[in-house]
């Protein structure tokens, strides 16, 4: 594959807030060394370093193609746009010639060149918003510093060549042939490859409602068992009962009033998974678990 040989990779389906699925994967490649090892040879062997450097310079780009002209939108139909029409024509004479501006075209065109938004502020206080810097308070740490030349820190992290800060990592052939956006991160240290593992975990076992969502519901069926509550043959209030049937009309109000998009709707009728792997798992049934504790 374009990145070596693959040997295990897993990836988990989300759905952002307008529906638009997407997916967050971890690849792992075979007889790759483990970040002690690259640790190791970096220290050991500058030869190894200038081709690791070299081979992520070949896979993975945080700059915007040399000698290409901006994304003219003004003279494009709708169904021409760079993400809405096939790659390139490997087989045209030009093709080298061409390969580039139509990566820019496409980069342009799939939001993969970052734009602040209020989205890249919504974790900072309401009254400071007003006084924020656009660059300094973006949560994406964007624009990132620009970088001439790939190298290493004395920490050993990967810094990569950028010649625009807005941009977000990617591979050129990737981008070219699938036409959408993406985020590429080399890992490259322990404390990397932790920080990526909590964070896919974290979307493994996110929750696909919204706290306050969930909240209202609650509240609503707390208020129905209270104008009605479930009463027990001798008159009095069946509290047993009563928390069955909160749990009941929570459970039913999320359900009858979860929003899904088409592509949502779309990917379950297809039976498609919510995650991708080639590796196999155990399944444990959580409640059986807790009986042997």
């Amino acid at each position: 594959g374009l990145f070596g040989k693959v040997g295990a990779y897993y990836g988990v389906v989300e759905a952002q807030g307008r529906g638009t699925l997407h997916i967050h994967m971890l690849l792992w490649l075979k007889h790759g060394p483990s970040p002690l090892d690259i640790k190791q040879r970096l220290a050991d062997d500058p030869l190894f370093a200038s081709k690791l450097l070299s081979w992520y310079d070949d896979i993975i780009s945080r700059s915007i193609p040399q000698e290409t002209n901006a994304y003219d939108p003004s003279h494009m139909d709708y169904r021409r746009q760079p993400i809405m029409s096939r790659p390139l024509d490997p087989r045209l004479s030009d093709y080298e010639a061409l390969f580039n501006q139509d990566l820019r075209n496409v980069l342009e065109n799939c939001a993969q060149i970052h734009t602040h938004s209020a989205t890249c502020y919504k974790h900072l206080p309401s009254n400071l918003r007003s006084l924020r810097d656009e660059d300094k308070d973006c949560r994406f740490q964007l624009p990132r510093p620009l970088v001439e030349k790939s190298y290493i820190t004395d920490e050993d992290e990967i810094v990569l060549q950028c010649n625009d800060g807005r941009v977000n990592g990617y591979s050129p052939y990737i981008t070219a042939a699938q036409r959408c956006n993406t985020d590429i991160k080399p890992i490259g240290s322990g404390t990397m490859a932790m920080a990526m593992f909590q964070y896919v975990g974290s979307y493994t076992t996110k929750f696909s409602m919204d706290t306050a969502f969930v909240f209202s519901a609650i509240c609503a069926s707390m208020k129905a068992l209270a104008t009605k509550p479930p009463m027990d043959v001798d008159g009095n209030i069946d509290h047993d009962e009563r928390s069955r049937l909160l749990l009941v009309k929570t459970v039913n109000k999320l359900h009858g009033k979860r929003e899904l998009s088409g592509q949502q709707v779309a990917a379950g009728l297809l039976n498609l998974p919510s995650y991708y792997t080639n590796r196999s798992y155990p399944t444990f049934f959580w409640s059986g678990m807790l009986r042997q504790i």
